[in-house]
């Protein structure tokens, strides 16, 4: 008995093969993180304005129309395992034309934050929300974020985990 070997596949059939499969596979991605941020204020919306305590002490302020042209504003808890993994890689994004904010919610106490920004490293300004900044800014899971232009209008939201490059691309 002989065995025939299959035909190898031609490089621009392998080629293509792959653009469809990396296509599908950024359709699922993309699919999937409209549906985890469905709940979430959508983008055009106004974002709320907030004044809140900052940690280490004083307080921050979110107000539109803003000096930057955009604002990232980020949201974790304290308890966060994707939240310490991502939050470092925030410090790469500010700039002259970015304003990066992160807002603690659901935690106990100010020590809490401060121990968890200090752990994660992150060199940003933090503040402290309360249950209002999670209700007005539709948060139900962490971490979750939102671009928000100078106007004050969502210009786009997500959450769970992102990379840097992933983030670089939603607030340019």
């Amino acid at each position: 008995m002989s065995k025939t070997a299959s035909p190898v596949p031609s490089e621009p059939r392998r080629r293509s093969r792959w653009l469809a499969e990396m296509a599908l596979v950024l359709m699922l991605v993309a699919g999937f993180s409209l549906w985890l941020s469905r709940h979430m204020l959508d983008s055009g919306e106004p974002a709320p304005a907030e004044t809140l305590p900052a940690v280490p002490a004083g307080t921050g302020t979110l107000q539109w129309p803003a000096a930057h042209s955009k604002t990232l504003v980020y949201f974790f808890a304290p308890w966060c395992a994707v939240c310490k993994v991502s939050m470092p890689s925030l410090n790469l994004l500010s700039g002259d034309d970015l304003r990066v904010v992160v807002i603690a919610l659901d935690w106990q106490n100010q020590a809490e934050v401060e121990a968890f920004v200090h752990s994660s490293d992150f060199q940003g300004e933090v503040l402290l929300g309360t249950a209002g900044t999670m209700q007005r800014w539709q948060i139900d899971a962490f971490p979750s974020y939102y671009v928000v232009g100078r106007d004050g209008k969502v210009l786009h939201r997500d959450r769970g985990f992102t990379t840097p490059p992933g983030l670089l691309l939603r607030t340019r």
